[in-house]
């Protein structure tokens, strides 16, 4: 038999077991008057509006069916587990303090049988509740993930040269090969950490992600592994040069010559670096088939050869090699100053003070002191010269020779660079992953998997080497871009008669003295600026 729970004029709410039934007697009362109505009724759940609307508005009628009676205590735990959320569907005499500890029992009941047993908040259950309202009732703690292992490397320094030309004192500062001694820092790495579990609402543990161990890539024939205190450390076995083959550091041989080269050394050629902190004495001769530096404060006379089969050269104290000397290398030169020498680079050749009747020829010939000079000699160069003076007030016969350059072909050359660039960086990075997905469990990999391992080690180092080399000759062609024109010769403050400039062939000889401007070929005709 059905319960009666309201009535007026209009309606009437029973209730027969868990279901609540509405009848309507007489029209005039609407659904927002009903919404209102059901606020003192927070266990019945609404299951059909349409049974509602048409009940009230078609008095009388019913009675019909519309809801379902509510947990008192509604539990929601959210998918992590870490939250549980409780709305109370109760009366507001089951609310106050008097009855207050039968409605916490209840809750608790609830709570159990829902499983939740952790990070209850008791103290809510002490203060102000409300009906219908959702609050936070228990929160577990999500767990801390483990660090990455975390990854530093000796850092290879920018081939950047500084000039200092201040007091009368000049120098052409550059730190071109990275020395280390046997059992110096190279790198090291902080290793992963496996992180806390944290605790669901239900007492459950969840478990941390730990973190990635990450690979130290260095070559074994030259450096050193060592842990402690939670680092893994790299040091090198031997005294050289720093290098990188991809990510995989290593130490090259390195020939450290602490005086001169002279009768007491001889001709030296050496495969790998060389430093030599004296100077290259005349009708000597010293060949490095990678970076080659000479410190000698007072630099190099005629010395019969100088050159680096495939790295760059640097010579602190200047060239004046009395028209004997010949220096060579792959890449570029770093020179204090040139004087009666002939230079032969693939690169490009800068120079910190003056270039006096010398015959090079590279890519470009930039002299970067303010106050830099070129008087004198042959230059013959792809892309560019620039200097702040060009001859002297002396006229002295200077001739410069720029091959120069097709501007769109180089674009159309820059932008194959870039697509290489970009397929290789993907390739790059699609290696990297898989490297990662082996590196965690190395100690777990068949030998098959090792194998595939190391090949992919292999590749990546390759890729990387392939990387660095479209790098540098994106930087390359980027600057050669800058150039005015498809040419140029630029006198930052001053061009002297008896100049002869030929860029593409085209000519002119400078007849009278002109102040800061550059020479430069466009549309196949020699122009100025």
């Amino acid at each position: 038999m059905a319960l009666l729970l309201y009535k007026n004029d209009y309606i009437e709410i029973l209730k027969e077991k868990e279901v609540f039934y509405i009848k309507s007697t007489n029209r005039g009362f609407t659904l927002d008057m009903f919404n209102d109505l059901l606020k003192n009724f927070p266990t019945i759940k609404v299951t059909s509006f349409m049974t509602l609307r048409n009940v009230i508005h078609h008095a009388p009628r019913g009675p019909e069916p519309f809801g379902e009676e509510r947990e008192r205590v509604s539990l929601r735990i959210t998918d992590d587990g870490l939250k549980a959320y409780m709305t109370l569907y109760v009366n507001n005499k089951d609310l106050v303090s008097n009855n207050r500890i039968n409605l916490v029992k209840e809750i608790f009941e609830a709570l159990n049988q829902a499983g939740i047993v952790f990070g209850i908040n008791s103290k809510l259950l002490a203060g102000p509740l409300e009906a219908g309202v959702e609050y936070i009732i228990a929160e577990g703690f999500p767990p801390v993930n483990g660090t990455d292992a975390e990854i530093k490397l000796y850092e290879i320094s920018n081939l950047k040269p500084q000039v200092i030309d201040s007091n009368n004192v000049n120098h052409y500062e550059l730190n071109l090969i990275n020395h280390v001694q046997a059992g110096d820092w190279l790198g090291e790495r902080k290793e992963p950490t496996p992180g806390f579990p944290g605790k669901s609402v239900r007492g459950k543990e969840i478990p941390a992600i730990p973190g990635r161990n990450l690979p130290l890539l260095y070559d074994r024939l030259s450096v050193r592994e060592t842990y402690e205190d939670g680092l893994t450390i790299l040091t090198s076995k031997k005294n050289g040069a720093v290098y990188y083959k991809g990510d995989s550091i290593g130490v090259y041989d390195y020939l450290e010559i602490k005086g001169d080269v002279d009768f007491s050394t001889g001709n030296i050629d050496f495969d790998g670096y060389m430093s030599v902190k004296g100077t290259v004495e005349d009708n000597f001769s010293v060949v490095a088939s990678n970076d080659l530096e000479i410190l000698g404060y007072y630099g190099v006379g005629a010395a019969e050869k100088i050159s680096s089969l495939e790295g760059n050269i640097y010579i602190k104290g200047g060239i004046a090699g009395k028209n004997k000397a010949v220096v060579r290398c792959k890449k570029n030169l770093y020179v204090k100053f040139l004087s009666d020498i002939t230079v032969e680079c693939e690169g490009s050749v800068y120079v910190g003070f003056y270039c006096m009747n010398s015959n090079v020829r590279a890519k470009q010939l930039i002299i970067e002191s303010p106050k830099g000079r070129i008087i004198g000699g042959k230059i013959d160069v792809d892309i560019q010269v620039s200097a702040a003076e060009v001859g002297n007030r002396s006229e002295s016969r200077t001739q410069i020779r720029v091959r120069g350059f097709d501007r769109n072909n180089l674009k159309i050359e820059l932008d194959k660079t870039l697509n290489e660039l970009d397929e290789n960086r993907k390739e790059i990075t699609r290696i990297k992953q898989h490297l990662q997905v082996y590196s965690g469990s190395i100690s777990q990999l068949t030998k098959e998997q090792v194998n595939n391992y190391e090949d992919l080690k292999n590749t990546y180092a390759e890729l990387k080497e392939v990387i660095k080399e479209l790098e540098f000759r994106y930087k390359s062609i980027n600057e050669y871009l800058k150039t005015p024109g498809e040419g140029a010769v630029i006198a930052k403050t001053r061009i002297y008669p008896k100049v002869k400039v030929e860029i593409k062939n085209q000519c002119e000889e400078i007849l009278q003295s002109v102040p800061m401007v550059t020479y430069f070929v466009k549309d196949n005709e020699l122009k100025t600026m």
